[in-house]
């Protein structure tokens, strides 16, 4: 029957890429390649591509083990190599899992690799070797096995195949359709016992082929076979594009065509039916009673001498006592740079001096308690680490939390341990995710956003003089607040030093720095105050002098070059950004042309942009504002995105033209 399918999918792909007009059909019998494959240089649909997945087939299925079910992977990938830059695709990581100190794992077995040439007009293949073939322990709980396949180079054809077997039947791992190269033929086959109950979820940018029916199937267990129904799952897609990561998109995992199987519960014959269907409130209790996060909440206060110094009762406001308090602490344990929704024991944290945003959260919440402050813990999955779905709760959704403080008794603010150039509501942008939850005991929790929080703003201006050699000279004077704040402090930490500093700022600029003070760098305060220097010199071409009345620029180029995009458009945050810059005319000089005024929106006014140019006897004065109020824009919203900012950018890089009398 299966035989039978597979021919059927086959002869359904091929009058499908015929239609079109695709010149090679998918192959889906491994250890025979055609010519087709072996002499193919290009893939159609995709010119650029480096390589293509020919075909990628992952059948799963049920077998009883020794005690227990198991889940059976069986993975085929055929890959062409295209370019000598796709060569990478021969080196092959599969992780798997083998906890330490617990008998359930998963184990590999079967692999076989090969790579196909055409030499001298003949196939020529090479088999990998045992010897290239690598295990290793990521962590307490993950393996991963390596290979890399000989002999590969542009025009290779890549096989292997493997087969996984795994302890955990309870979890069926999430497909993915697409790969960061395209993919000709996928298919996704899952064969479930009627004893599970899985809720199936399909998302992605690319259409997928879906059929569900049921089936009888035959199972041995304990050496007796068992007659039951089941479901057969098969999934088909063809002609997938690749799937790029870019700078404009959170998670790229969000957007790939997958299927994710979740278990809602087991009903055995003979035995009471066990759900895995969890509430949030229900999560909320879990979390909660657990030692390494309900117990660390409970934890004392270890800094209470050394806060007692703080003097909190003579300080006014809310903000001023959390900013104290979280001064200390870091004074105290450092961010190990890495992320955690569990916490150590505080004394190996104290020892060490350093511990994960969870571990110094969880002080940080026993000390603002001690200081009467309440606080508790926002649970969340990262923007890299994907979405929280909303239908289905799920723990291992979440990753990490961030202190969501009662500043009054209705309003929250939000701090991090893993903030160092921040402040209060100045997160670490893969923190202000737009689904968090805040875990309030007696089951007052509840959801926040916190996309918006905070205000991240930009305030500059110039004032400078122009001579008649062109020398625009003058000062400017910017006050960074926020996300911007957080920036410029992020600059500077990690320059070599403050002239290194200096060095990249007037490279970026394209100005002479001739003095530079800053006012509040080295405080964890909601803002910079900045004073610059400076010397630029534009272009001169007697008798005339072209400067770019910015001075300093907002955007000089558009980011979104492509012609037409898939994918949505993420900003990291909110922002308002204004200048001002007034310049002085030499004397004997007029203006021959100025830029006209400009002012642009997006069609849900959620994007603004204002340039104005003025003249006032012999002062140039430019305002310039830009506000950006959401975050998420559709692909649909691309065309207008894309003109948006090379209208933007084109304003920015227009002249100011004067002329000698």
């Amino acid at each position: 029957m299966k035989n039978a399918l597979l021919s059927l999918l086959f002869s359904f792909c091929c009058l499908q890429l015929f239609a079109d007009g695709q010149t090679i059909l998918p192959n889906l019998k491994f250890g025979k390649p055609t010519m087709e494959e072996l002499t193919m240089t290009t893939y159609a649909p995709d010119s650029n591509a480096t390589a293509v997945i020919l075909c990628k087939l992952t059948d799963v299925s049920y077998e009883w083990g020794i005690e227990s079910f198991k889940l059976v992977y069986k993975h085929k990938v055929k890959i062409k190599v295209l370019k000598p830059e796709g060569t990478s695709y021969a080196n092959v990581t599969i992780p798997y899992y083998e906890l330490q100190n617990n008998s359930m794992k998963e184990s590999i077995i079967g692999l076989e690799a090969n790579a196909y040439n055409l030499e001298n007009g003949k196939m020529v293949r090479t088999k990998m070797k045992k010897d290239v073939v690598f295990k290793e322990r990521v962590n307490a709980n993950q393996m991963q096995l390596k290979f890399s396949i000989p002999q590969v180079k542009a025009g290779t054809l890549i096989e292997y195949e493997y087969r996984l077997d795994s302890d955990f039947f309870f979890t069926i791992e999430s497909w993915k359709a697409q790969s960061d190269i395209p993919t000709l033929y996928t298919e996704y086959d899952v064969t479930i016992p009627e004893y599970f109950k899985f809720n199936t979820e399909m998302r992605g940018t690319e259409r997928l082929e879906p059929k569900n029916e049921p089936v009888p199937l035959s199972l041995f267990i304990g050496g007796q076979l068992l007659q039951c129904s089941g479901a057969h799952l098969n999934f088909q897609g063809n002609q997938l594009s690749a799937l790029k990561d870019d700078s404009h998109v959170w998670c790229l995992d969000d957007y790939c065509t997958q299927v994710n199987l979740e278990l809602l519960g087991i009903d055995f014959p003979g035995a009471l039916y066990k759900t895995f269907t969890q509430s949030w409130e229900q999560i909320d209790e879990s979390l909660l009673k657990d030692t390494d996060f309900g117990s660390r909440l409970k934890m004392s206060n270890p800094f209470k001498e050394e806060m007692a110094t703080l003097h909190l009762e003579q300080m006014k406001g809310a903000d001023e006592k959390i900013s104290a308090i979280y001064t200390l602490l870091k004074n105290k344990v450092r961010w190990n740079e890495k992320y955690s929704l569990y916490g150590k024991a505080p004394k190996q944290i104290l020892k060490e001096g350093t511990g994960s945003n969870a571990d110094i959260n969880f002080i940080f919440i026993s000390m603002l308690k001690d200081a009467g402050i309440p606080a508790y813990p926002a649970v969340m999955s990262r923007r890299s680490m994907g979405i929280i779905p909303y239908s289905h709760p799920s723990i291992q959704k979440l990753n990490t939390f961030v202190v969501a403080i009662a500043q009054t008794d209705t309003t929250l603010v939000y701090l991090d341990g893993s903030v160092k150039n921040g402040y209060i509501n100045v997160l670490p942008p893969v923190l202000m995710t737009d689904r968090a939850r805040v875990i309030i005991p007696d089951n007052q929790s509840q959801w926040v956003d916190l996309t918006a929080i905070g205000n991240n703003l930009l305030r500059s201006v110039v004032r400078a003089d122009i001579s008649q050699e062109g020398a625009i000279t003058g000062m400017r004077e910017t006050i960074y607040a926020g996300q911007y704040a957080s920036l410029l402090r992020d600059k500077f930490r990690t320059a070599k030093d403050s002239a290194d500093f200096v060095r990249e700022f007037a490279s970026k600029e394209n100005i002479q720095v001739k003095n530079l003070r800053m006012e509040g760098r080295e405080l964890f305060s909601p803002q910079i105050h900045e004073f610059v220097g400076f010397e630029k010199q534009s272009t001169v071409n007697d008798p005339f002098i072209y400067i770019n009345p910015l001075v300093f620029l907002h955007v000089s180029d558009s980011p979104f070059k492509q012609s037409e995009r898939k994918l949505p458009v993420e900003f990291p945050y909110a922002e308002q950004l204004a200048l001002t810059v007034n310049l002085t005319i030499p004397e004997g000089y007029v203006i021959d042309e100025k830029p006209e005024n400009l002012q642009i929106q997006t069609s849900d006014q959620k994007i603004f942009c204002r340039y104005t140019i003025t003249q006032q006897g012999n002062q140039i004065i430019l305002r310039y504002f830009f506000r950006l109020q959401k975050l998420l824009f559709l692909h649909t919203d691309y065309p207008e995105l894309q003109h948006f900012w090379e209208l933007m950018a084109k304003k920015n890089n227009e002249m100011l033209v004067l002329k000698k009398l």
